[in-house]
């Protein structure tokens, strides 16, 4: 799949903030800190998946 810079970048930043997230939980097991990170990475998750779909089907380049 040829996909365009932008789509890269959403992407990019998307897991970079998914990665922050669990490795905060793991760091902090069984914190109720941790448990909000844990539940906050995977509705990052879900805004990604939309995100990023939405991306698709709007741009000239991926699409």
């Amino acid at each position: 799949m040829k996909t365009c810079p932008r789509f890269s970048r959403i992407r990019a930043d998307f897991e970079r903030d998914i990665h922050y997230l669990g490795n905060h939980a793991a760091r902090h097991q069984g914190t109720v800190p941790a448990k909000v990170s844990a539940r906050t990475a995977l509705g990052t998750k879900q805004r990604m998946a939309r995100a990023l779909s939405r991306h698709y089907e709007h741009c000239l380049e991926c699409g």
